[in-house]
């Protein structure tokens, strides 16, 4: 790891160990920076602050949230509810960056870590890569501490670990991240769904549309809303069936897909998703659902 990562862990880890004690106030302090306002615990208002009350909940299963969340330990969920074949394959997973064995990864995979948000590596081609620069990242991210710093107590609970997995390609010849498929689903069943595309690597500013379970589009509630209309995906009716077997008996998740080949690819499991930065804050299905 470069010495300017090494300060910063030393830095960060005995701030993230105070900031463990007050994780209702991490979320609150970092919804105040965004929407210049606290977060009300006792009447959530929108998904996101609902996400995050959920999280305090004596009913919430905190240790079955961080398995969900973990993008290695998922993958059992994942096989037992609905199948491997939905699975995108893993090619191994270490708790060290000495452990990972380059020579036995394809010419083509992603690197990332299992337990924060935006930690990818992208190889397309391994003769070209740089496998300091790549061990550095990795190794900064793993000890990153996420969970505790963003008051995201469920990902504190989660072993880090660095995972490769196959790259995905959203069609052959066209050097784009694939489009995303992002269920919301509540008290067990899938609401509506937000589909991004031409997305930057670990990034969230993107065009989206916002649909419901009929692929009818709901325009203006997007911040950043398609210039094209968008064709329901092949498996969508496949996909639906995926998603609510997985959100099942969970009060809220955000369940994410892909679509390669015309079949469904699960993504990843989310637990409190920062949705605000592409929806509207006045969309919200809370009351609907008679969430007060």
């Amino acid at each position: 790891m470069r010495l300017y990562n090494r300060l910063k862990l030393l830095f960060l880890k005995p701030l993230s160990f105070l900031a463990s004690f007050f994780p209702k106030q991490i979320l609150s302090l970092r919804y105040f920076r965004s929407h210049g306002e606290f977060i009300n615990w006792k009447h959530p208002q929108n998904t996101q602050v609902y996400a995050a009350y959920l999280l305090f909940q004596k009913r919430t299963d905190i240790n079955l949230l961080a398995d969900l969340a973990d993008k290695v330990r998922v993958h059992d969920f994942v096989k037992e509810r609905i199948g491997e074949r939905y699975l995108n394959p893993l090619y191994g997973y270490w708790d060290s960056v000495d452990k990972i064995d380059f020579e036995a990864l394809p010419d083509r995979f992603v690197l990332k870590t299992n337990n924060g948000c935006g930690n990818n590596i992208i190889v397309k081609n391994k003769s070209r890569m740089n496998i300091r620069d790549i061990k550095n990242k990795l190794d900064y991210w793993l000890h990153f501490p996420y969970g505790d710093l963003t008051g995201q107590i469920h990902y504190s609970r989660i072993k880090p670990l660095i995972l490769a997995e196959k790259y995905l390609e959203q069609s052959k010849g066209k050097d784009i991240l694939p489009y995303d498929y992002k269920f919301f689903c509540y008290q067990g069943k899938p609401l509506y769904v937000l589909y991004y595309e031409d997305r930057k690597l670990n990034g969230h500013l993107t065009p989206n549309m916002l649909f419901d379970m009929n692929w009818n589009p709901i325009p203006k509630v997007v911040r950043h809303p398609t210039a094209h209309s968008v064709s329901k995906p092949i498996s969508f009716d496949e996909m639906k069936l995926c998603v609510a077997r997985l959100c099942a008996g969970l009060e809220f998740v955000r369940v994410d897909f892909y679509e390669i080949d015309d079949r469904p690819v699960f993504g990843e499991m989310t637990f409190t998703p920062d949705m605000l930065t592409n929806i509207l804050e006045d969309f919200s299905p809370l009351m609907k659902l008679g969430i007060k």
